[in-house]
């Protein structure tokens, strides 16, 4: 199995590397306006190189022995999601036809890495969920997860920093629980982020656009999904505690919008690494800033994972209490 997961690795970072320079000699440019973190035109299309790279490397590994079941149906619907991203990247797609499909494809790619089930807490304790409740709450998590990290790719580095150590330890946590998929598609997206990160990192070469900001939220949300579904109690828990940094900012930006009646799913300038930018923080140290503390929480949800039952859910409520502090902290320094 490792030289399968090796030549996975090979083959995704080499066609991400390959297909975002294209993207980038392209010169498909993405023009700066109110709601830009950038001031210049800047070629948008590198998130070809990561749905190349994630491609690449799930096609390199399904050439082995390594185990995946609902691999092939999750990259399928992740290419989808690319697709809807390049579509909207070309010419805008209408709000509401664009919902319409979002929804469809939160749904398939839910059934396809297996409906959440049983909300555990320890091994002997948790809560068990009708068929439908199941498929409406792993169909809801795809959704935020996506639009999470669709909405959070607005900076330089940004989408790299967090899903590249979010992806890793998705593969480490799926070749501890045996759920291959889960492994291949933390360990591809994450070949597939570094590749395109050569390009993105601060001052940004090329943009990932929606094509790879939905792939990346897509292929890891089916590959948590995957998961979450498989071994200890713990992993259900991890699939959000990897990318909880997103969800954290997204989650409370909206409802900081909610509560001044301006709540909406369009884009904007409020999220607290927008308003970090605005204040004076670099691109840079902004995705250092987010990359770092993603890296700290995979570490201790892997840290967790090996201790008693029933500890990761303890880390996971730590970590939102931490990173809510954190939140306000920053709004409130971002008003300096």
């Amino acid at each position: 199995m490792t030289d399968a997961l090796w030549l996975g690795f090979a083959a995704s970072l080499a066609a991400s590397l390959f297909v975002t320079w294209l993207a980038l000699r392209a010169g498909v440019l993405d023009f700066p306006d109110a709601r830009s973190s950038h001031v210049r035109p800047t070629p948008r299309a590198g998130g070809l190189g990561v749905v190349a790279g994630v491609g690449a490397g799930v096609l390199a590994v399904s050439f082995t022995a390594v185990p995946a079941g609902g691999l092939a149906t999750i990259l399928l619907i992740t290419g989808l999601f690319a697709a809807l991203g390049v579509t909207d990247d070309l010419v805008t797609v209408p709000t509401r036809a664009k919902f319409v499909i979002f929804a469809v494809l939160c749904v398939g790619l839910a059934q396809a890495a297996g409906p959440v089930a049983h909300l555990p807490v320890t091994l002997d304790f948790g809560l068990y969920l009708p068929a439908w409740l199941g498929l409406a709450g792993s169909a809801l998590f795809v959704f935020v997860v996506v639009n999470a990290v669709n909405f959070m790719d607005g900076s330089d580095g940004m989408l790299a920093a967090v899903m590249i150590p979010a992806s890793a330890g998705l593969c480490i946590v799926g070749m501890v629980s045996g759920t291959g998929a889960a492994t291949v598609i933390g360990l591809t997206l994450a070949s597939a982020l570094a590749g395109f990160a050569v390009f993105n990192r601060p001052p940004a070469k090329i943009f990932a656009g929606d094509a790879g900001s939905l792939c990346a939220g897509a292929a890891y949300a089916g590959g948590a999904l995957a998961m979450a579904g498989q071994g200890f109690s713990g992993s259900l828990w991890l699939a959000p505690l990897f990318v909880l940094v997103f969800l954290t900012d997204v989650l409370l930006t909206l409802l900081a919008r909610a509560r001044h009646g301006r709540l909406s799913l369009e884009a904007h300038r409020e999220h607290i690494y927008q308003r970090l930018i605005q204040s004076g923080w670099s691109h840079g140290e902004v995705a250092l800033a987010y990359g770092g503390l993603t890296g700290l929480v995979v570490l201790s949800g892997l840290a967790a994972a090996q201790g008693p039952d029933g500890i990761v859910p303890a880390v996971f409520v730590g970590w939102v209490v931490i990173l809510t502090g954190l939140y306000v902290w920053a709004a409130l320094r971002a008003r300096a």
